[in-house]
């Protein structure tokens, strides 16, 4: 005769059981899942600064998209950097233009994205000389 199971009241969870971090399938997975981030999205979405115009491409294997604003038509710029971006130098950043309502061109996370804005000011206010821009230039 078995003994019959404790009444503890309604089903309820208790804890949740997953694979341990610690084995080395996790870990593969995981830099195969990166790669793949990789390959598909941060190889083919960038902003690049020309000394006439910046040029935001976006997209994937099968699309893209490509924005571009002369340095001279642009009006605002607007940076934003969280507490952590201040730590390790990234931020978001927002182009627009005369002509456009809204931002044009929108990056989030992005690497340097003061540097980016102190650059397109000097650029367009024709500060920049050729000493600043070879050590823009030599800094990527």
């Amino acid at each position: 005769m078995s003994t019959p199971a404790p009444n503890i009241g309604p089903e309820r969870t208790l804890r949740s059981f997953r694979e341990s971090k610690w084995r080395l399938s996790f870990w593969l997975k995981s830099i195969f899942t990166l790669g793949i981030w990789y390959l598909t999205v941060y190889r083919h979405n960038h902003l690049t600064l020309t000394t006439e115009k910046i040029v935001q491409r976006r997209g994937n294997w099968l699309t893209a998209n490509e924005t571009a604003l002369y340095i001279r038509d642009i009006r605002d710029v607007t940076t934003n950097q969280s507490v952590l971006g201040r730590i390790f130098g990234y931020g978001d950043i927002s182009l627009s233009s005369s002509g456009g309502a809204g931002s044009e061109i929108s990056a989030r996370g992005l690497s340097d994205a003061v540097l980016l804005k102190d650059f397109l000011f000097d650029l367009r206010d024709g500060r920049a000389d050729e000493a600043r821009l070879q050590q823009m230039i030599t800094t990527k």
